[in-house]
């Protein structure tokens, strides 16, 4: 294992051990005395925007959902069904995969370095046969047409389509039903032995640990791999290309009939590429912050037009960045009246231009998000979540609460050019069959 560091946060009251083991994985063991949960995240940074990238010097380009598959096929080893081998020891098992990576973890009170073990060996040991992906192909059909069933995922999708003309982001994240039929053995094979490298994981723990029995069992286990998997691939790390994507939109409005009882609305800004590290979490901030100001639950936009129904409890924003090089700002829900819809939301955006953004509801936003974060390392699922994304994009996780402070009334009000940008704007719309 190559040198432990602890470092501190007097504000936070935590402390972080990190280090890197032997075969490259970076470790980060969050101790949690007197907890009776322990948790357990280890995520690859390899997502649904990684269909092509040159590996030993060869261009790959992969079917979109491949990602998505692998993880689904991952959970059946020699021993059958990972998620019955979790239960066996009284854990909980899931995974997910986004745009950027794939994570698989477990929650556990008891036999934590049983699930441990358990937890890497399935990831980095992959085993596939052709009838295990046939009928996991059947599975994830089934799940893709459950989204495109699912009037809200169209109207996200329809609009990051509409948004995007060539990144990736623009695909779901399953693939489709035709491209998943491309997806192979030889296939799975390659993108794991590409993307589930060590030196590209990231293993966070967190709970009732002691810190030095942990790394000693994780060396233990990777030399056990090592001894049984032999030499890693010559081809080393793979090479991301990157995406040319212009800034305009491809459209500025999109619409789709569905068996829907009222209509779903979503308006979004694409805003300029984000690049991971602290620019990546400087805007999020920044822009969270400006949407919750705009249209949060506490102002007086959401309480007007949630007591006209023009929106109810379905009303949402968000800003998405990736480190690939996109980003974007939505705001959208049900409602009865589409057009009013959208003229409510940027003529709210208008408003904060000729009249200013409020001093103290600035101050009060803040200070939520400064609260929401603390709050958040009283659970052990959250602070494995939290240090995770923080390392995976390349910022600080303990340099969180520095970051909210450094954000000014200022850099809102310059946020509002992009919901000012009507190149920059488009409006999905998921309309009742007629």
């Amino acid at each position: 294992m190559r040198e432990l560091t602890v470092r501190t946060s007097q504000r936070l009251d935590e402390a972080l051990h990190e280090a890197t083991l032997d075969d490259g994985l970076p470790v980060v063991v969050v101790p949690k005395p007197g907890y009776l949960k322990s948790v357990a995240l280890l995520t690859t940074r390899y997502g649904a925007v990684d269909q092509a990238f040159r590996l030993g010097g060869e261009l790959r380009r992969t079917p979109a959902g491949i990602a998505h598959f692998l993880e689904h096929k991952l959970f059946e080893d020699q021993a059958g069904d990972v998620f019955d081998q979790f239960a066996r020891v009284g854990a909980a098992a899931n995974a997910y995969t986004t745009h950027h990576e794939t994570g698989y973890y477990f929650a556990t009170s008891e036999r934590f370095p049983e699930c441990l073990d358990l937890l890497l060996d399935f990831v980095t040991d992959p085993y596939f046969t052709q009838e295990q992906i046939e009928k996991e192909r059947q599975v994830i059909a089934q799940e893709i047409r459950m989204y495109l069933d699912d009037p809200d995922a169209r109207a996200h999708q329809n609009l990051l389509r509409a948004l995007y003309h060539r990144h990736p982001v623009r695909e779901e994240v399953p693939g489709t039903l035709e491209s998943i039929q491309a997806i192979d053995k030889g296939l799975l094979e390659l993108c794991h032995g590409a993307f589930y490298r060590p030196e590209d994981m990231l293993l966070v723990v967190s709970g009732d640990l002691a810190p030095q029995d942990v790394f000693a069992q994780l060396e233990a286990s990777a030399a056990r791999r090592r001894e049984r998997r032999g030499a890693p691939p010559a081809a080393g790390a793979p090479e991301r290309l990157e995406v040319d994507e212009p800034p305009g939109v491809v459209e500025a409005a999109v619409e789709e009939r569905h068996p829907v009882a009222s209509p779903r609305v979503l308006v979004g800004w694409k805003d300029a590429p984000a690049a991971a590290g602290a620019d990546l979490l400087r805007r999020s901030l920044v822009q969270g912050l400006l949407l919750e100001l705009l249209y949060g639950r506490s102002t007086a936009f959401y309480e007007a037009h949630y007591a006209s129904g023009l929106i109810d409890g379905s009303f949402s924003h968000g800003w998405m960045g990736g480190r690939s090089g996109y980003a974007y700002s939505v705001v959208g829900g049900e409602t009865k009246d589409p057009d009013a819809f959208v003229a409510a939301v940027l003529d709210r955006a208008r408003e904060a231009r000729q009249g200013g953004l409020d001093r103290d509801d600035f101050a009060r936003m803040r200070n939520r998000a400064y609260g929401s974060f603390v709050r958040s390392w009283n659970s052990v699922e959250q602070v494995v979540s939290q240090v995770t994304s923080a390392r995976l994009n390349g910022w600080d996780v303990l340099a969180y609460v520095e970051a909210v402070e450094a954000v000014g009334l200022a850099d809102l009000e310059a946020g509002l050019d992009l919901l000012l940008d009507p190149a920059r704007r488009v409006v999905s719309i998921v309309r009742p069959l007629a």
